[in-house]
């Protein structure tokens, strides 16, 4: 009988399937693992997610904070063998900045907005063209799917980096940071930074931003747990951030939605959005409209008799719109993104105003501190074969109209040791700036060029390149912005090297 046994044993040991390490469960968090990640996603199942949104601005041209409770929903409409189709419900309600504020329940929605869009099997959502889903830069996210991210596809290591490409916007860096229990769930920590060009090189000529988000992704279904996105924005001429945003949303629930549950969801989000687009056309002339109105109100109406569901906020809102259009009442529009916009210098307009540092003096130098007489901005290269005879010859004008104007010299390479060297064996009086970042704001293709400013930092002149003529077009031009009654001397001529 031993003997049987032993048999038996020797046979059926080899036939054991190894142990596999353990990919991440909601239990036991992996240190130093890898991951498949991949969105896993049933028809009708239904995630909701909630949490703050708040913004504040501390520039110079505005001061402002505003708080936002935030509700998102997704609802899995169908699921393609590529991937998922799903519906965005996100409800923002504003919180008032003083008094006691009320609970979440009583705030009234100051924004409801319904999409659907497509879910692939990295992660990536897409939509149709007229569906923006790019993170507003200012402003809270009217349509938020944070709770998707872009993979790489294949395994996911710890410290492993990719990129998410983002339509017209820089890419997004994402880095997996390690696993962390995120509530009671063991999640892939996933670091994600964008930013403008000149967010870590300051441009003196437009807005820069970076944006991060951190996302607690549990590894079992592909999605968010938890996302943290903070969006910072520093106003031109400032070193410091102006602007800073900051949203928090975590899963409250997620569960599959069997029989009539489901369905009933399905029904009420295709019929909000086909009412929707039936009336978008009309508000452009509502008056026009008005039978054809008063016919989807009535539609409207038949379709609120039906059993409520959670996204029967947006047909309530299709509603109010359709109703303020009937009373001739301009329907308010949905908040949209605002693209920075660079300020670009122009002969009768004021120029752009900036923060440079100052390559032979240390510190910096700001431009509307110059108001109050001309100014000569003499934009140049220190390598070029005509600087030489240009800096002279801005240093022969400061004389020649001493305390009558001011003269910067704006030098676009970085290579300040050399820009020290030339000023100070050339023994120049006026300030030479770091100009490699306002080549964009005064139009700066080639050097040299120079641009005259009125006593108000209007542009009065620009002068490309450099000839016999050049002197004296700038003596013509600046005469115009100098006192009355000055005696203006000879036109001074650049002296050789």
């Amino acid at each position: 009988m031993v003997a049987t046994l032993y048999l038996l044993g020797c046979i059926l040991v080899p036939a054991q399937t190894p142990t596999r390490p353990q990919t991440p469960t909601r239990m036991t968090p992996a240190i130093g693992g890898d991951w498949v990640l991949v969105p896993h996603l049933k028809r009708s199942q239904e995630l909701v997610y909630r949490g703050t949104f708040s913004e504040e601005g501390r520039g110079g041209r505005v001061q402002f904070s505003r708080d936002y409770r935030m509700e998102t929903r997704i609802f899995v409409m169908e699921t393609p063998p590529r991937g998922a189709e799903v519906a965005l419900l996100t409800v923002l309600k504003h919180r008032p900045s003083s008094g006691e504020p009320p609970s979440g329940a009583e705030l009234t929605a100051s924004s409801v907005r319904l999409e659907r869009a497509r879910v692939d099997l990295q992660g990536k959502i897409t939509a149709d063209p007229s569906v923006r889903l790019l993170v507003p830069l200012e402003g809270a996210p009217t349509l938020d799917c944070g709770a998707f991210v872009a993979l790489p596809g294949g395994r996911v290591s710890v410290g492993q980096e990719w990129l998410a490409v983002e339509e017209d916007r820089p890419p997004i860096t994402w880095r997996a940071a390690g696993a962390e229990m995120m509530g009671g769930n063991s999640c892939i920590k996933l670091i994600g930074e964008q930013k403008s060009d000149d967010w870590d090189r300051p441009r003196a000529d437009r807005t820069a931003w970076h944006r991060q988000d951190t996302v607690w992704l549990v590894p079992n279904l592909g999605l968010a747990y938890r996302v943290e996105r903070e969006i910072k924005q520093r106003e031109p001429a400032h070193r410091e951030p102006t602007q800073r945003s900051m949203l928090r949303v975590e899963m409250e629930s997620n569960f599959q939605l069997s029989g009539e549950a489901g369905e009933s969801r399905r029904r009420e989000i295709t019929q909000a959005l086909t009412l929707r687009d039936t009336l978008t056309p009309m508000l452009t002339q509502p008056a026009r409209y008005d039978q054809h109105l008063a016919a989807l109100l009535k539609k409207i109406d038949y379709h609120l008799d039906q059993p409520p569901t959670p996204y029967r906020l947006a047909i309530l809102q299709i509603k109010r719109r359709a109703e303020a259009a009937r009373r001739g009442e301009t329907p308010p529009e949905p908040i949209r993104e605002t693209k920075p916009v660079a300020t670009v210098a122009a002969l009768g307009q004021l120029a752009p105003d900036f923060l440079a540092t100052n390559l032979s003096g240390g510190g910096s130098a700001q431009l509307r501190r110059w108001s109050g007489k001309p100014v000569l901005l003499v934009f140049y290269h220190p390598a070029s074969g005509t600087t030489p005879t240009v800096l002279r010859y801005a240093q022969q004008l400061l004389a020649a109209f001493p305390q009558r104007i001011t003269v910067v010299g704006m030098c676009v390479s970085e290579d300040a040791e050399v820009v020290r060297k030339q000023h100070a064996e050339m023994k120049l009086t006026y300030p030479i700036l770091s100009a490699g970042g306002l080549r964009g704001s005064f139009g700066v293709e080639t050097t040299p060029k120079i641009i005259l400013l009125d006593s108000a930092n209007i542009v009065r002149g620009e002068y490309l390149g450099w000839g016999r003529e050049t002197p004296r077009e700038v003596h013509e031009e600046l005469k115009h912005w100098l006192p009355a009654g000055i005696a203006l001397p000879p036109v001074p001529q650049p002296k050789p090297r």
